[in-house]
């Protein structure tokens, strides 16, 4: 991408007609070159051409940024479906060892009081407190269960390695994740807030084997790792669509010139 302030300080006419937030989208669909033609003195004809062109630029854009999300909302339901499937059976697996213990202590009990003879007493109560605690211990960790998941692309890679460029997503997006200009903090891009957000109230407590499964290509996820993933790939979608926003308010500025 061209720096805008350099762009600017041969076309200050740019900075007449259109608003700095503008320009710096325009810069990232590179269609400023078009607009320092649209600003200057053409005929009519050469002026629909150029909106045409700047239209069809931006309008790929918004195509653009629309696959990125949708990707990120695919990954995301994935991980959700698979999550959900195992926090079913581990529902259903809890419910079954959790009668089966009460069972189990409901015989030992009544086969404590139909048994005579005090010794033979304390060996079935004791075989059978055994078993059901046994199955309540099967219960209580049996939530554990783990299932092969892969993602050999994996969007929340870059990000979260901080890298300065990017071959998973398109330039436009790349460009405005990092931009500051874009991003509601004015000391940090969108891409560290998302990556800062992931850290404080997703990741706390997560170890490196956990960051190396959700950033990697795949492995053997719980259910609670699947809400985790799903839930940073939610939370990076939102800022990839709010992009269409600031391509839709270009789109609009430039429908009234």
């Amino acid at each position: 991408m061209a720096n805008l302030d350099s762009v600017l300080a041969v076309s200050p006419a740019l900075t007449q007609q259109f608003s700095r937030h503008d320009l710096l989208i325009a810069n990232a669909v590179a269609i400023i070159p078009l607009l320092r033609q649209l600003t200057t003195q053409v005929t009519t004809q050469e002026a629909d051409r150029l909106r045409q062109q700047i239209q069809t630029r931006l309008l790929l854009a918004q195509t653009q940024v629309s696959s990125v999300a949708a990707e990120l909302d695919c990954e995301g339901e994935r991980a959700d479906q698979l999550a959900t499937y195992l926090d079913q059976a581990d529902t259903k697996r809890v419910r079954r060892l959790t009668i089966g213990s009460v069972v189990v202590g409901a015989i030992t009990t009544v086969a404590t009081a139909l048994i005579a003879g005090d010794n033979a007493n304390k060996a079935v109560a004791i075989s059978g407190g055994l078993v059901s605690a046994g199955l309540g211990g099967v219960a209580a960790f049996s939530s554990d269960r783990r299932i092969p998941f892969q993602h050999a692309r994996n969007l929340l890679t870059d990000i979260w390695l901080a890298k300065d460029q990017s071959t998973a997503y398109p330039p436009v997006v790349w460009y405005v994740l990092h931009e500051k200009a874009f991003s509601n903090s004015s000391q940090h891009v969108i891409a560290y807030n998302v990556r800062q957000r992931w850290l404080d109230y997703v990741l706390p407590g997560t170890s490196a084997s956990d960051q190396a499964l959700y950033f990697g290509t795949g492995g053997a996820y719980r259910a609670d790792d699947l809400h985790t993933r799903a839930n940073m790939l939610n939370q990076l979608q939102s800022s990839v669509r709010s992009i269409n926003q600031d391509l839709q308010s270009l789109l609009l500025n430039l429908s009234k010139r």
